[in-house]
Parts: C-alpha cells; structure tokens; sequence
C-alpha cells in the first residue's frame, strides 16, 4: 500500500479546494451583478432640492450665489437622439441639495457608477449634453491624488474653524478612478463614436489616442477630460440591483467653475446621444420624471428622479403640452402668461419657435434645472415685472446688485402680508393645449436678497429663448416623454410618494450619509418600444 499524503499536502490540498472555491464565489457574484436591466424592469434614483440657508446672513449669500451661477449660462445644444432601444417600466434615482454643501441652487442625484460600485453626487441638468465625474487616471507616487480616505458616499462637508474663528465650509469629494472600475472602456479617437461625440478635441480620426473633450460655458465653467463607456447600478422593480450599461461618462481630469466643488460633477438629461437621460430612457419606455421638492424643504427631505412610465405623474391635475425639442434642451410652445387672472400684452412672435428646418432661436422658452432664477427675454420681462410691481409699487424701492426690482419689505412666503398691504398675484404661463404652470409666490418673490429686502425672481436675458429656472419649476412634478413627445406636469408637494422597495431604501441610505429617503413612485409598465424626438 502506498504511503497516504502527509499533513503538509493535506493543507495545501484544502488550502487549493478553497482558493478554487473563493474564486467560483467570486466569479459567481461578478456575473450576478454584471446581470444587466432587461424589458419590464424599472428604477430611480435619490434626489434632494436646493435648501436655502436659515441665518440671514447666509441666505443673502445664498440668493447672491444663484444670481451670480445663472448669468450667461448656455449650453451647446446637439440636434439628433438615438431610437429607444426596449420596452419597460421604470427607475427611480433619489435627489438631494447642494445647498448643503456650497449653497449653488442645484438639484442634486446620487447614482452608483463603475464595477465595483461607488455613489457620486451629480448635479441634475437638463440642458446639458455631457455628464462627467471629477476623475484621477491613475495613483501617482506620494501623496495620494484620488478618493479620500472616507467611507464611500456621495459628496459631504465638513467645517474648519480658521485662525479668526470664522467657519470654512470644506467639501470631501468623490474621485472616480478608472484604472479601479472593470466595466470601464475608454473611447478612442479612431472610433467613430469618438467622432460623435460633442466637445471632443480629436485632431482627426486616425488617432489611436483617449478621446478628449474641453466644455467651456459663459458662466466661466470649464471641464476637460477622456470619454469613455460606463455602467451604473441600479435597484430595479422587481427588487434586484442590476447594471445599466451604454453609459457615456467623461472623466474629468480638470474642472474650473464657482459651482463645481458643490458636486462630484453634473448629471445630464439632455435631447443628446451622449447624455444619461437619453440613455437610461431608451431602456425605460422613453419616459423620464422629477420632482422638484420646494427650496424651503427640511435637509432631509428628498424626491426621485424616475424612469419610466411613473403613476405619481397621472394625479389630479395633471396638465400636458406637446414636447419641443430646442437643440439640447426641452421647451414647450408657450400662448400667454397671466397676471392676477388677466393677460399679459406680450408679442405673439416671442412664442413663435419657427419650424425644426427654419427654427427661430430667439424666441419661446426652455425648462432648465441647471438655472435657478427665471429667465426673460425684454419683450416679456418688460410686462411680467411692470405688473409684478404694480401690486408692490407702494413698498419703498432698494437696490441690490444683479435684481432690477426690490423692495423694503420682509416677505414671509405666503403672498400676503396685511400689514404691508400687500398681497402677490397669481402668475401662469399658458401652454398649448391649455396647460398652465401655476406658480407660488415663493417663486415670484424672492425673500431676503439683501438684508430686509426681498426682489422679483426675475431677471433679463438679451438673448432667447427664454429659460424657466428651476425656482419657478419647483414643487411640480414633471415628465419628459420621449415616445409620446409630451411633457407633462402637476402640482406636487414631492413629499408624500411611497418608496418602490426596499433595495431602493438600502441604496438611499448608504448613498448619502447625511439625508434619508423619504419619497418615491410605485412603478408601473409601459409596451412602448422606439422613439424618435425631433430634431
């Protein structure tokens, strides 16, 4: 009989068995979350409102801050949207405030991306075409240039006391490290897809070099980076986490911009093959909606940005207008705006966007979350804010840098203070087929620009269209429908929608640190399949 193994051999043996078997484990789990969203599915993802300071001090700043962020804003836009690629329900992404962080009026989502997968807070925009993450390449010696040494969340501050006892506000961001994801594939110049990208600094095609963007805005907000390919996780319907492939993601290697340490980078939902939006909604039935929870929210408190057919959209009240797609960015074509109930003298061919072969880029509007304070070209700013101030006119007049109309008033609000004789009239925009955005005053009035001085939330622009900002948009829920090129809106406090299940509470609360996750939407179905926006 030959001689059995010796007790050396025996470990070795059961020490491969288990690497073997770790490996399997291994191997089994990468697969079961590289498993990726099929027809029927749906998700969403966290979002939180812009939170205005409570000191007076720090509103103010807060107030001069949004004036400041909006000025001059543009966008490139792009004039073409892929196809929807399948049918489905829908995803939910939570959103919350970067006012928490660095008081820049932004609504702000946290979504898991690359393999493993790591939450960054990306500012939501949908006038935007790129979304980019502030990105390292690679570890260099020394000193650490990526991720800090913190738990992974989204983005979070801390505050330092200087040598004057004056508190600093410091932001701990999130890096995303390429070299660290194994579902990231870079783009190359020589690819065609590269070439089709918007931004890109290819010299020619024949190039077998990263493919590089530099995005420049007026606001003087600066990105470059490489594009590459992505994939996120997400927690769907049906309660399982899976990847959302096909994402374009540029990796920001250099950002310059007073908002952009306020958020780990941008999100976009713009009418562009590139964007998130497009992509995520060609799974999803080509539907995507938001809800803007009020500016006054508690910290806390947070919505969803949502994929898909959402039933949260069809409430009472619900109003719908035709989708116009204006290079980028979403508009609709606007018939009137109402003061007080009566009409406004404003010329018709301020609403007349041409035709998608001759289009007039002067004139009707846009729907930005990006903006904060509502936009007007002359023809229509002139009108609003004469009968605006009609209603305020007895108030004493102040002066505040960046706001033609402020007054000596402190506006609680609700619209109506008898004290001051004064009470605010109700302001809608009419759309075509006769729905109305119907705005607060909280939305009109801006409180506490200054010190005991509240201005209209309205500024000029010299050149159309005019944009709708987020302030006036705010606690409505509205939806882009790609397939039925509608958008759609109601009323909507964003507070009250139950979430879609548990995963979606796990992923909130281990995405942000400092929020919870208090609002969703059931999900639903929907049997559509292709779209094709216009131009």
């Amino acid at each position: 009989m030959p001689p059995g193994p010796g007790p050396l051999v025996v470990v070795l043996l059961l020490g491969l068995l288990l690497f073997v078997a770790g490996i399997h484990g291994r191997l089994q789990y990468e697969l079961e979350e590289e498993e990726e969203v099929q027809g029927g599915s749906s998700f969403s993802l966290p979002m939180w409102a812009p939170h205005v300071p409570e000191s007076g001090e720090e509103r103010r700043e807060h107030f001069r801050m949004l004036k400041a962020k909006d000025m001059m804003r543009q966008r490139r836009m792009m004039r073409q949207v892929p196809e929807l690629m399948s049918k489905t329900d829908m995803f939910e992404l939570p959103m919350r405030s970067a006012l928490n962080i660095a008081q820049v009026g932004m609504y702000v989502v946290v979504v898991r991306i690359g393999t493993p997968a790591l939450p960054y807070s990306l500012a939501l925009e949908t006038a935007n075409d790129v979304t980019w993450i502030n990105c390292r390449l690679r570890r260099r010696k020394g000193k650490h240039p990526g991720r800090p040494h913190v738990p992974p969340a989204a983005t979070t501050m801390s505050v330092d006391v200087d040598g004057g006892g004056k508190a600093k506000v410091k932001v701990i961001k999130n890096w995303y490290r390429p070299a660290k994801s194994s579902s990231w594939r870079r783009f190359r110049c020589s690819q065609r897809a590269c070439m089709e990208l918007p931004y890109n600094t290819c010299q020619g095609p024949d190039q077998n070099t990263s493919c590089t963007y530099f995005q420049a805005m007026k606001d003087e907000t600066i990105t470059s980076g490489i594009y590459g390919q992505e994939k996120a996780t997400v927690a769907v319907s049906d309660g399982t986490m899976k990847k959302l492939p096909g994402l374009v993601i540029g990796c920001s290697t250099f950002e310059h911009g007073g908002a952009v340490d306020s958020h780990d980078g941008i999100l976009s939902l713009g009418n562009s093959p590139a964007s998130f939006g497009i992509a995520a909604a060609s799974r999803f039935g080509g539907r995507l909606s938001f809800c803007l929870l009020a500016t006054s929210s508690s910290r806390n408190a947070s919505s969803y940005l949502t994929f898909g057919a959402n039933p949260a959209v069809q409430g009472p009240g619900t109003m719908e207008t035709p989708l116009l797609y204006r290079g980028v960015a979403y508009g609709a074509h606007v018939t009137g705006i109402f003061v007080g109930g009566q009409p406004l003298d404003i010329p018709p061919e301020v609403w007349d966007e041409g035709t998608p072969e001759r289009e007039n880029p002067e004139a009707g509007v846009v729907f930005d979350t990006g903006t904060s304070i509502t936009h007007l070209v002359p023809a229509v700013y002139d009108p609003v804010t004469a009968e605006l101030d009609r209603h305020l006119a007895h108030l004493e007049r102040a002066t505040v840098l960046g706001f033609e109309y402020c007054y000596n008033w402190i506006f609680a609000g609700d619209g109506v203070d008898p004290a001051h004789n004064v009470t605010i009239p109700s302001f809608s925009i009419e759309m075509a087929g006769g729905a109305r955005l119907e705005a607060d005053a909280k939305s009109i009035v801006i409180p506490e620009v200054s010190e005991g001085v509240a201005c209209l939330g309205f500024n000029p622009t010299v050149q159309g269209p005019s944009i709708i900002g987020n302030v006036l948009m705010q606690e409505h829920i509205w939806e882009i429908d790609h397939m039925g090129t509608m958008l759609r809106f109601r009323k909507d406090k964003c507070t009250d929608h139950q979430q879609l299940n548990k995963h979606q509470k796990q992923q909130h609360s281990t995405s942000s640190s400092s929020s919870s996750s208090s609002s969703s939407s059931p999900s639903s179905s929907s049997s559509s399949s292709s779209f094709s926006p216009a131009a």
